[in-house]
């Protein structure tokens, strides 16, 4: 099983040298793309690694059997090893969907933007009208429909603005979440 942990973190390290490595060399347009692309390739490393590296012991813990009342040692074994190898997977996903939080906080957002736009001002602060000047509504606005058209949720029409199939099944079920955990209409 610590092997399966510690391919999982190993895998998960290789991500963030291979991400910082290509943010670094290549000027990406779509680069939660790139994320995405990274991720995915390491899939198999962590497989072949899985396999290739010795197990060690297979620890049959007492309460396996009640899972598989009449299966045969062998079976028994093989789902323990299944289930090692999807511990490891899981924790290398994990690591991965909180990484993938962190990311989209340091590049979206709005709070952020505006602390490190007052922290490199001259003076170390700056009024409202100056962050407006520096970091204007519509620049946000202009990136997040960007984003939205690309994702595919809306699509622009004679000017106007349209949710699609997929931006209509979004905003309702966000929308009642956002009802059933009375959280406002925010943004």
């Amino acid at each position: 099983m610590i092997k399966a942990y510690l391919l999982g973190i190993l895998c998960f390290m290789l991500f963030l040298c291979v991400h910082a490595a290509v943010f670094h060399t290549f000027e990406l347009k779509e680069r939660f793309r790139a994320i995405k692309t990274i991720f995915f390739s390491l899939i198999p490393v962590y497989a072949a690694l899985y396999l290739i590296l010795p197990s060690g012991y297979v620890i049959v813990e007492t309460g396996v059997p009640a899972f598989f009342p009449a299966a045969p040692l062998r079976t028994i074994v093989a789902a323990t090893r299944a289930m090692y190898f999807l511990s490891g997977f899981m924790l290398y996903l994990f690591l991965f969907l909180g990484y993938c939080q962190f990311y989209f906080i340091v590049d979206r957002s709005i709070s952020v933007r505006v602390m490190i736009e007052i922290e490199n001002s001259p003076e170390r602060s700056l009024s409202a009208e100056e962050i407006q000047r520096v970091y204007p509504f519509k620049g946000i606005l202009d990136r997040r429909l960007e984003h939205m058209v690309y994702g595919n949720y809306i699509k622009e029409r004679d000017g106007r603005y349209l949710n699609t199939g997929k931006g209509r099944a979004q905003a309702r079920v966000f929308g009642f979440l956002k009802d059933f955990l009375r959280l406002g209409k925010g943004g």
